[in-house]
């Protein structure tokens, strides 16, 4: 593609950047627009009652008809996660990914994939749309199907490295290409988006091949043992082992979970996962101990994962005790420590064994240590770099690598959500920001999310009041008792009466000339608030006026 001195990349960050998770992209060139990966996160104890937090696409939307097509790097959560909630602003608009990452997407969607336009890829497959012209590069990672991306533009190249690792011995035996990545780099990178997750561990991952030794030995240990598997439902690198080892050693292989059960299917249909003949089984049923192998979700202790119902003695009626060995062959995502020690001390209670990161080599990262990253930098050599994929403190240092590596600091970005730059040979500029942030979720987008987030914390922390009346909207006057209801409040007597003694002067402070019963509402609510703000703990106040 011959490059113009006058064209500019347009890179706008609508997630992952600042965070980790909710990666999302967005390249403009000209009159055309692609997306990069469209990823969801999840919730922590901060935010109650939320099933995910998706990007704020208005910017997406006030753009559609620039919009060329979606690029998935791979089919982690955090990169196709939020596809599903907006189905209906992506219909028509084709979204690109290879074989398991198009698989895992059309079975979340279900019944609104035939609204989507999915294509599958190969590693090496190139797209054009519009001005962009977008190869897709095998690279390592903790599943099967991730790709880096090399996008040319008129304006010159950017490398989207997408989430990687340099594994030298891959289970697959499909390194990282690093001699295609060299060649791109050679020819020039004009800007490259870099994952800065493990940009804290020193030297370099280790590989997948690793596990696989440990669970085999532990296979070879504990042959008259049931065992437990617990990893991420996604890491089918991992699923694989195991099924290749309960092959080994004559064990059946029972799937618990629902989306260990789906990644099997999605995996084994697309030819990314071998199943050995009459390895996987319905239920345990009448098998010995030693002659079972349990592959279950769980590991991050999820409430209603099948790891957490084995803890507790609620799934398919099996009861663990010191015939059991459990290994959770996955490290706890920040935030989650204190669920997965909770399911590991209630396995430990009915008396099976457990083996931990903490304790083994029974998981690997699938993401890139400071070397393999100083080695990517290396390869690409980008004029203008950007670290992503990573909460503040993960791309600042990802930036001071790659200062070390050479680039000018003036060229190095370290972007927030809204950020957008336009990017050419003759520097970076910064734009207005544009509309980002988080949507929240439960059970559909809500559209005040912020506010229900916010309503729901001060309600746990500080609790509810609901202020209960009746006023007589002619004379302007509160016509009964005053009712004060509280939950999760201290309501001493002094406080209960300083409340009913706000309401009467709210409603009698009210100008009823043109005011209705909503705005009786608000001065009794603004009145009753006043009485929190000395301690600044302000409950849900509910105010309920009764018209007479």
């Amino acid at each position: 593609m011959t490059k113009s001195k006058n064209s500019q990349i347009k890179i706008s960050f609508l997630g992952g950047v600042g965070e980790i998770g909710k990666n999302m992209n967005v390249l403009e060139c000209g009159d055309d627009m692609i997306i990069v990966d469209f990823g969801v996160s999840f919730p922590n104890n901060e935010i109650p009652g939320i099933d995910a937090i998706i990007p704020d696409i208005t910017y997406v939307k006030e753009n559609v008809k620039k919009l060329r097509g979606v690029l998935l790097t791979h089919g982690h959560e955090d990169h196709i996660g939020a596809i599903p909630y907006y189905v209906d602003e992506l219909r028509g608009v084709p979204i690109y990914g290879t074989a398991l990452t198009i698989g895992l997407l059309k079975r979340k969607l279900e019944d609104d994939a035939r609204k989507c336009k999915l294509c599958v890829i190969a590693e090496g497959d190139t797209v054009n749309l519009g001005c962009f012209s977008v190869e897709f590069i095998k690279v390592c990672h903790s599943m099967s199907g991730a790709c880096a991306l090399s996008i040319s533009t008129p304006a010159g190249r950017v490398f989207i490295t997408g989430d990687y690792k340099m594994d030298n011995t891959p289970i697959d035996r499909k390194k990282t290409n690093t001699k295609r990545i060299a060649q791109i780099g050679k020819a020039g990178v004009l800007a490259m988006l870099g994952e800065s997750t493990n940009v804290e561990r020193e030297g370099s991952s280790t590989s997948e091949k690793v596990v696989g030794n440990t669970l085999e030995n532990i296979f070879a240990t504990n042959r008259d043992k049931r065992l437990v598997v617990a990893c991420f439902a996604s890491s089918n690198y991992r699923i694989q082992q195991v099924l290749w080892l309960a092959k080994k050693f004559g064990r059946k292989v029972v799937l618990a979970g629902k989306s260990m059960k789906s990644i099997v299917d999605v995996a084994s249909n697309c030819g990314q996962l071998e199943i050995p003949s009459n390895t996987i089984v319905e239920k345990a049923g009448k098998l010995l101990p030693g002659e079972t192998v349990i592959l279950a979700t769980g590991s991050q202790g999820e409430p209603l994962s099948a790891l957490k119902k084995l803890s507790q003695g609620e799934f398919n009626k099996i009861n663990l005790g010191e015939d059991d060995l459990v290994v959770l062959s996955s490290s706890p995502i920040p935030g989650n420590e204190k669920a997965v020690y909770d399911v590991i001390n209630d396995l430990f209670k009915k008396g099976a064994n457990v083996l931990y990161d903490a304790m083994n080599d029974i998981h690997v990262s699938g993401h890139a240590y400071s070397e393999e990253l100083k080695l990517m930098l290396s390869l690409v050599h980008p004029k203008y770099f950007f670290p992503v994929h990573g909460e503040f403190r993960h791309q600042f240092k990802h930036a001071q690598i790659a200062e070390s590596m050479g680039i000018q600091k003036r060229n190095i970005v370290v972007a927030e959500i809204g950020d957008s730059f336009g990017v050419s040979e003759r520097g970076v500029v910064r734009h207005a920001t544009v509309p980002s942030g988080n949507v929240y979720v439960d059970g559909v987008a809500l559209e005040d999310g912020e506010r229900v987030v916010e309503e729901r914390r001060s309600l746990a922390e500080y609790g509810m009041l609901m202020v209960i009346c009746a006023v007589n909207m002619d004379t302007g006057t509160v016509e009964s008792d005053v009712d004060v209801v509280a939950k999760g409040v201290g309501l001493s007597s002094d406080l209960r009466e300083a409340i009913i003694s706000s309401v009467y002067d709210s409603v009698a402070g009210t100008d009823f000339d043109g005011s209705d019963v909503n705005d009786v509402a608000k001065n009794v609510k603004r009145g009753v608030r006043k009485l929190f703000a000395r301690d600044r703990k302000f409950p849900i106040i509910i105010p309920v006026i009764v018209e007479n």
